[in-house]
């Protein structure tokens, strides 16, 4: 699985304080659809992910542009790593880091489970922050594959809940989705979408990202991905 675009986010890994779920169980660091406890020996992962987002409020003018790159080991259901993301016009910082480190299992009938922390801090500025990701990854149906994760702050105790899935629609082809209601940001959320895979190291998704509380993005990314 690419670890960028699915989720529409495990991306484990949910930025604390992200005004939308742009990185959230279905996106990032990704134990729910491509589980690290299946890899019993020594594995990395490494990968980068160009994406463009446009305003569906605001006659669809182009409201940012990001590229993240990251690179994971594995061994024996531990898994650890560092991704690194681009910040658009921000006028202290170009660059935000996430270093993470979990452990993950299965336990049976196709369900798992990961615990993972994340330390997330910016480049110039003193900017940081924590969280600790609980998910469940289970089967939905034969084929449609479900995960549920609470993303938790360790400095306030607010939590983010969220539930992806993902649903092949071809040997191509597959739909992505989330919804998560956070209480550090006091809103909800949610994201729809499609990824299309070119091959098995690259991939397209298009991705539509809203909160109750301000417009909706939509965004197109590319995605390369490589390790062994």
């Amino acid at each position: 699985m690419f670890k960028t675009l699915l989720g529409a986010g495990l991306s484990a890994t949910l930025l604390a304080g992200a005004a939308l779920a742009q990185d959230n169980i279905t996106v990032g660091a990704d134990p729910i659809f491509d589980p690290v406890q299946n890899r019993p020996v020594l594995s990395w992962t490494a990968g980068i992910a160009a994406t463009a987002r446009f305003a569906t409020s605001d006659d669809f003018d182009h409201a940012e542009n990001e590229v993240e790159g990251f690179v994971e080991l594995a061994y024996s259901g531990f898994h650890g790593g560092l991704t690194i993301t681009t910040l658009y016009q921000d006028p202290a910082d170009d660059v935000e880091y996430e270093a993470n480190l979990g452990y993950g299992a299965e336990f049976g009938n196709g369900m798992s489970w990961d615990l993972t922390y994340g330390y997330i801090w910016l480049n110039n500025t003193d900017g940081h922050s924590e969280e600790i990701t609980a998910t469940l990854a289970f089967p939905v149906t034969d084929s449609v594959e479900g995960a549920f994760a609470v993303i938790v702050d360790p400095d306030t105790g607010k939590s983010d809940q969220e539930f992806a899935f993902e649903a092949p629609l071809n040997d191509r082809w597959s739909l992505v989705g989330l919804v998560g209601n956070s209480d550090r940001d006091d809103n909800v959320y949610g994201e729809l979408g499609a990824v299309y895979a070119i091959n098995d190291s690259t991939a397209f998704q298009v991705l539509y990202e809203d909160t109750n509380d301000s417009g909706g993005l939509l965004g197109f990314t590319v995605s390369y991905e490589f390790g062994g």
